[in-house]
């Protein structure tokens, strides 16, 4: 029996038992000129399977390799999971892959790391929906940010870099929300800066709700926002292309401006099943601006490397709140 994992996020929640179930981690090394993305995960439903995604930012489509069910294992005691000869923990990641098309061999480790803080009454970036039963989607923050050094070789190109911007999260449930955006970066020119935020349509329990959650690391602080603090937002436009959200808590007022770049299509769940395709920009653009609640400015810069999907998210706008 797997230990109740509420404290933990990062850990595998799952149990390879579960119907209609999903759950995958990512990874995403942001270097000067490429990014580079790894999203290993599990299906379970009419045709159960482990799968690792891989998506870089110099070519033009992703890459979905397939293993049996049975090569995926994880860790009761820590967050490592393997995924046939493949490891990924919040220390280092290690990958052999060979697909049609694709041969990648990676080797990473991560120096810096910043842990998403998990207490009592909010253990993790759910904040107390963590406790909540039959969630559609659970997302947790693995690393806000951190440095990332290694080698990869991916079709014959070799790479080796130092001091990359590194970010770790994930998901776990049966599907993803039907209409969400999210908007992720830590390619800022201010040091130790990353931003997160995920609006999302969220069944519950028979209703629905549009719900946010979200995160400011600045060098020394983070600062926590979501549907469970009681912080309002708006999204005062939404395009195919283009977000601009703005978040208000007790003490701030952050602005957010996301723009894609080139979009990859991504396996996504539904029911537990990988059969929807999402578009996902691992180098847009993201505008941050963030203010004091009395109007005092804090932080404003442009990231490039973003990670953005919009998914429906003008659908969003219908839920919107008066600020």
């Amino acid at each position: 029996m797997r230990k109740w994992n509420v404290f933990h996020p990062e850990r595998f929640q799952g149990s390879k038992k579960k119907n209609n179930y999903f759950e995958g981690w990512y990874f995403k090394i942001a270097m000067h000129d490429e990014v580079l993305c790894l999203i290993p995960g599990i299906s379970l439903s009419s045709d159960p399977h482990a799968f690792i995604q891989v998506v870089s930012s110099t070519r033009n489509k992703p890459w979905y390799v397939r293993f049996p069910l049975s090569t995926f294992s994880a860790d009761k005691d820590s967050f490592l999971i393997h995924i046939g000869e493949n490891s990924f923990s919040r220390e280092e990641v290690h990958v052999r892959l060979k697909d049609v098309d694709l041969d990648l061999q990676a080797d990473f480790s991560f120096t810096e790391l910043k842990k998403y803080p998990v207490t009592l009454t909010s253990p993790g970036i759910m904040g107390w929906y963590a406790y909540v039963p039959k969630m559609e989607c659970l997302h947790a923050v693995v690393a806000t940010t951190c440095s990332a050094s290694g080698t990869f070789m991916l079709n014959s190109r070799s790479v080796e870099f130092e001091h990359a911007n590194g970010y770790m999260e994930k998901d776990w449930g049966s599907s993803f929300p039907k209409a969400y955006l999210w908007m992720q970066a830590n390619s800022f020119s201010r040091e130790g800066v990353s931003v997160m935020l995920s609006i999302a349509h969220i069944p519950f329990h028979g209703l629905a709700f549009i719900g946010f959650l979200g995160f400011v690391q600045l060098k020394d602080s983070l600062i926590r926002f979501g549907t469970y603090s009681r912080a309002r937002f708006v999204i005062q436009h939404a395009t195919e292309t283009h977000i601009e959200a703005v978040i208000i808590t007790k003490k701030h007022r952050l602005t957010l401006r996301g723009a894609l770049g080139g979009a990859s299509g991504l396996a996504a769940p539904k029911e537990g099943s990988m059969e929807r395709t999402i578009y996902e920009s691992i180098d847009g653009t993201l505008y941050l601006r963030l203010e004091t609640a009395q109007g005092d400015l804090l932080v404003e810069d442009t990231s490039i490397h973003a990670g953005l999907e919009f998914s429906e998210a003008a659908k969003l706008m219908d839920g919107k709140q008066k600020l």
